[in-house]
């Protein structure tokens, strides 16, 4: 007779204590790999908004059938009437037994939603940021903001992090817990002329128009756009786009779904052709990367399911590895 297996729990916190940065980067380079591959299934996440309009839910499922394993992640987030202390995205990651269909780990997934697209960021940064690059400007001071810094840090030895935030509380929030653990300068600027010092820009908003234009940026600089995950939402200058190598996450999603790209195809400043494809392209060798000092980059990212998939199966393992995560019995 066969032996339901127990769940294991997996809080935000031990995922801090025990997963890295680092390893997160690693497993995005597999996730990415696997999609732009087919080894992995990945439907189109359904998005339902409330009647009310102050949040979304968002249904994400991933499917890798050499693994024999399932993710799904659900979230919450909300639009409008924030509450202080509260974040704006919740959620959790279900890892289920693809044979006997058992839920094998139900897990954070606010933390683990703001890890996977800060080490997407720190895969893109590692590929495309020019080796010498020390100055970061970050755009929102939120959970995904502090994973941005992470994990661009990780791969560049960056000196320097301008801040830019709407709300002042926030981003000196922001800066003294963020000086405290990375041991950098950090200055809250309002000033988007001093992109002009910046060699990687990070934008984690939901603003419906651009930031910055693209008269405000240097040559060469590289951005991580994790931001517009909607067509109403817009965080990059058309001209940003249509001056740099376009790299995606996942290229259905990303030019079906994101303002910063459905803006500038519509208006015809670029077409289709223009991406030069997926980040997993890249590392499958399939892609070129930047060929000059001089190419502006962009890695435009609207989230996809094979990265929580790719966490969560690295978290789960090591869970068993090193015996965090509390083990429960559901059906008994």
């Amino acid at each position: 007779m066969n032996t339901r297996k127990p769940i294991r729990i997996i809080k935000a916190g031990e995922i801090k204590q025990y997963y890295s940065m680092k390893q997160a980067i690693d497993a995005m380079h597999w996730a990415f790999s696997s999609l732009s591959s087919g080894d992995s299934f990945v439907p189109l996440r359904f998005v339902s908004k409330l009647p009310t309009k102050e949040m979304l839910m968002l249904f994400k499922p991933a499917f890798v059938a050499k693994e024999k394993r399932v993710s799904v992640k659900f979230l919450t987030q909300k639009e409008n009437n924030f509450i202080p202390g509260i974040p704006t995205i919740q959620g959790i990651v279900l890892l289920i037994d693809s044979v006997t269909g058992e839920i094998m780990s139900i897990m954070d997934g606010e933390y683990l939603t703001a890890l996977r697209t800060g080490a997407a960021s720190g895969l893109a940064t590692r590929f495309f940021a020019r080796e010498d690059a020390e100055t970061l400007a970050l755009f929102g001071c939120g959970t995904q903001g502090r994973t941005q810094l992470e994990a661009v840090a990780c791969e560049r030895s960056i000196k320097k992090v301008l801040v830019f935030d709407i709300n002042k509380k926030s981003a000196e929030q922001f800066i003294s817990e963020m000086t405290t653990k990375m041991q950098m300068e950090i200055v809250h600027c309002k000033d988007t002329s001093r992109l002009k010092e910046v060699d990687i820009i990070c934008t984690a908003t939901d603003t419906k128009s651009p930031l910055f234009s693209r008269e405000e940026i240097r040559e060469g600089v590289h951005i991580n756009a994790v931001g517009s995950f909607q067509s109403k939402m817009q965080e990059l200058d058309p001209f940003i786009v249509k001056d740099a190598k376009v790299y995606l996450d996942h290229a259905g999603p990303c030019l079906k779904e994101s303002g910063d790209l459905i803006k500038p195809l519509e208006t015809g400043l670029i077409n289709q052709d223009h991406v030069l494809g997926e980040i997993g392209d890249f590392c499958l060798g399939n892609l070129s990367g930047r060929e000059s000092e001089k190419d502006i980059t962009v890695f435009k990212s609207v989230g996809v399911a094979i990265q929580d998939y790719a966490i969560a199966t690295d978290i789960y393992n090591n869970s068993i590895e090193k015996c965090f995560g509390q083990e429960i019995r559901l059906f008994d």
